[in-house]
């Protein structure tokens, strides 16, 4: 097991009150209080905006960036803005002054249940070296992980696309995913302003090139080998072969079972996918089908293991997802579930947090 001495966290992002069904008025605090409870002797690096009030929030360290601004790429809403420079400046900041040897990087709405990912970190030894840039592979979360969107009629593929809610693994690995240029704006953002779509986009009011999560990733993939992405559902190139593969060998997606956490802001549950949604999410089992297929030659004995694993998986999920859509019944009663249980244990988080820095003081 991986001791939280060894590790640094990076909270990146603005500094959250809100969040849904009126949990707390302090998002970012209770995150980082959570953090503070589940991991007392990690480095918790809080990486913001300059401006921003982080009175109140636990941290070792403070980095305040300048905001490079957002640009608005809904064609139907001008307000919704392409966070993606922000993502990019703010994680980057955070990561570099990191001292330890792992780092956890989390979004500073995201509240993390359980340290169990980590039990995961080593179990994958595996990996085919032409596909293989890190030193092992690095934890991603499997909400916003997809292969695209499935319709009635097709579906509209996505190569490159790793969730950027959470990460966990070597410092040297995240500084390497993150170390790649700002997109330049507006043409990023507005990209499709000028051009037409393609027919597979089913998106027609997102204008961007790409969203975030697949930038990031391609940015990072194309400095190891030769890729080329001209836009979010470019399958040219061989470009979703491709990506599977390089997938499968430089990151490890978890189920939110593995790695549990849950944003405050939506409160989002994988459990309660629509099933079209199901069909194009990478899911654990999908990362670990492609472990098997793609990865150097695993063990008769381990694939076995490994596939009856993917088809209890697959067979659980559809019975758990079937039974909370029908207790949750569009009414949100699981989220008001999980809401009343978080706010019985805000007190608790404080108080312990209160406990730690009085020790340590």
């Amino acid at each position: 097991m991986i001791s939280d001495n060894d590790i640094s966290i990076v909270v990146q992002g603005p500094i959250i009150y809100r969040s849904a069904f009126d949990i707390t008025e302090q998002t970012t605090r209770l995150v980082c209080q959570r953090l503070k409870k589940l991991f007392p002797r990690s480095e918790l690096i809080l990486s913001t905006w300059v401006g921003e009030n982080v009175e109140g929030i636990p941290h070792d360290r403070l980095i305040l960036n300048d905001d490079p601004g957002a640009t608005w790429f809904n064609y139907g809403n001008h307000e919704l803005l392409n966070n993606c420079n922000r993502l990019i400046v703010s994680t980057f900041a955070g990561i570099k002054v990191a001292t330890r040897p792992y780092v956890l990087k989390i979004r500073s709405d995201l509240l993390l249940i359980s340290p169990k990912f980590l039990n995961y970190f080593y179990q994958f030894p595996l990996f085919d070296k032409r596909y293989k840039f890190v030193k092992n592979r690095i934890l991603a979360f499997s909400i916003y992980s997809i292969k695209g969107h499935k319709t009635c009629l097709f579906t509209m593929q996505r190569p490159f696309h790793i969730s950027d809610w959470a990460y966990f693994g070597y410092k040297e690995d995240l500084l390497d995913l993150y170390d790649i240029p700002l997109t330049e704006e507006p043409q990023f953002s507005q990209w499709f302003l000028t051009r037409c779509k393609p027919f597979f986009d089913i998106e027609p009011h997102r204008l961007w090139k790409m969203p975030p999560e697949q930038y990031v990733t391609h940015s990072f993939l194309k400095k190891h080998m030769a890729i080329r992405l001209d836009h979010t559902v470019d399958t040219a190139n061989n470009n979703m072969a491709v990506s599977a593969r390089v997938l499968a060998n430089n990151f490890l997606v978890l189920d939110q079972t593995q790695f549990p956490m849950v944003s405050l802001k939506y409160l989002n549950f994988q459990l309660l996918f629509e099933p079209v949604l199901s069909r194009t999410a990478i899911f654990f089992s999908t990362w670990l089908h492609d472990y098997c297929r793609y990865t150097a030659t695993v063990p008769a004995v381990k694939k076995i293991k490994y596939l009856f694993q993917i088809g209890v998986r697959k067979l659980l999920y559809r019975l758990a997802n079937v039974i909370l859509r029908a207790i949750d019944a569009k009414k949100n009663n699981i989220g008001f579930f999980v809401a009343f249980f978080i706010k019985k244990r805000q007190k608790s988080y404080c108080d312990l947090v209160k406990k730690t820095i009085d020790k340590t003081s």
